[in-house]
């Protein structure tokens, strides 16, 4: 595929992305509660929508925390997200949540605790509650390049292992789509978690563009698997498309931060920071394969 039709791929696959699953994500209904004296549900409050939370956030969130004296009852508990069993200052926080093992740390940790258990209202805890966005926006993006990792780990298979050829699919340009469009529903998650709403189409484009300019077309396609030969190996396809969509996901996250798009130097620096982890992320798929069903779209 040369250089000009792989632009026009890309940007087709950016226009094409819907904001309707995005939408559905970011509008979810859901309770926080919070247990302890009124001081500790004060302090945590504070903690979860700080001064620097809009008028807006201060509303939309003070809704979706459910604030007690003592242990909720079982039908109250299995209604919430979780429930945060606060103590004084510097005491652990101990969580507890439908679907998620009991968890006893520090404030921050249980913040993250909740991120990572609840997958599936990150955006929403994001959106509402300026405490909890930057654990959200840290798991959506590690989400995406370990679903863009396993992607590209899988559609390598047959270069590598012909035997697989019947039941993956092999590296080609649809590698380059779907790794893409991925990546543009990770940007347009990351600002609908800043209170964005979905359809931010010229946003996603511009943060994709920035960091194809600063690591050039030919090196942005290698990035998303397509013209890795065969020969490289598996391993090699995988930690590039892991290193990719976190430079992706970091550039997106610092224009909805800053206000600006990073500049070509600040992109090759993160994904330089990003090598390491990448490589343990290959190393781990080699490793321990991942099913084919999982080979998955955002």
């Amino acid at each position: 595929m040369s250089i000009a039709n792989q632009a026009w791929s890309f940007w087709r696959t950016v226009s094409e992305v819907s904001p309707r699953v995005i939408r559905e994500e970011m509008t979810r209904d859901y309770r926080l509660a919070l247990v302890g004296d009124e001081a500790e549900r004060a302090a945590f409050r504070q903690l979860l929508l700080p001064e620097s939370a809009s008028r807006v956030e201060r509303e939309d969130g003070g809704v979706r925390l459910l604030e007690l004296p003592s242990a909720p009852d079982e039908g109250t508990s299995a209604g919430c997200a979780a429930t945060f069993y606060l103590g004084a200052a510097g005491e652990p926080v101990g969580v507890r949540g439908p679907n998620g093992l009991p968890f006893v740390g520090t404030q921050q940790q249980a913040l993250e605790w909740v991120a990572q258990m609840k997958p599936d209202l990150c955006i929403a805890f994001a959106r509402y509650l300026p405490g909890i966005r930057p654990m959200a926006c840290k798991r959506l993006i590690l989400r995406a390049s370990e679903t863009n990792a396993r992607f590209a780990f899988l559609s390598a298979l047959p270069g590598i292992l012909p035997i697989t050829l019947p039941f993956l699919p092999a590296s080609s340009a649809m590698d380059v789509l779907v790794l893409t469009k991925n990546q543009a529903m990770l940007v347009m998650r990351l600002a609908a978690a800043h209170g964005h709403p979905p359809g931010y189409t010229k946003q996603v484009r511009e943060v994709l563009g920035t960091v194809a300019g600063a690591m050039g077309w030919r090196l942005l396609a290698r990035e998303i698997v397509g013209m890795i030969p065969a020969g490289v190996g598996v391993a090699a396809k995988t930690a590039i498309a892991y290193s990719g969509t976190i430079t992706v996901g970091k550039a997106a996250l610092f224009y909805y931060q800053k206000g600006r798009q990073m500049t070509a130097d600040e992109i090759r620096q993160v994904h330089q920071e990003s090598e390491a982890a990448a490589q343990a992320q290959a190393e781990q798929l080699v490793t321990s394969p991942p099913r084919p069903e999982e080979l998955t779209e955002l």
